[in-house]
């Protein structure tokens, strides 16, 4: 039989609906005509956390669209790389924001599952 678990045994992490894992990449993040450079902390199948790097006025709700370059890291085999996401803020503070997302196209998706993949065997 299986062991039944409470939401009491479940930490805010386990919440999530996708596991996060340590990236550290810079971001151009745009929102309607403004873009700042930022910093990737972590990234799920369906979020990031990101660092940003100057003033900004964002605030959670945000539409984003977020440029991830892949071209230092030397982690993807594909050719393709700039993983680019749009979505939402679904926090802010000060500098850290969390950004809910999707994958702009079909590649992306590829892309992110490729990076993410690579990323877990990592650690």
């Amino acid at each position: 039989m299986a062991e039944q678990t409470t939401s009491d045994d479940v930490s805010p992490e386990d919440k999530r609906r996708h596991p996060r894992f340590p990236l550290r990449a810079v971001a151009e993040l745009q929102y309607s005509t403004k873009s700042w450079e930022a910093h990737v902390i972590d990234l799920s199948e369906s979020g990031a956390r990101l660092v940003i790097l100057s003033e900004h006025l964002l605030q959670k709700g945000d539409p984003l669209r977020v440029h991830i370059k892949l071209d230092e890291l030397n982690l993807v085999t594909s050719n393709k790389k700039l993983l680019n996401l749009h979505g939402r803020l679904i926090h802010v503070r000060e500098q850290h924001l969390g950004f809910e997302f999707q994958p702009d196209t079909p590649a992306d998706r590829t892309l992110l599952y490729e990076l993410l993949t690579l990323i877990e065997n990592d650690h």
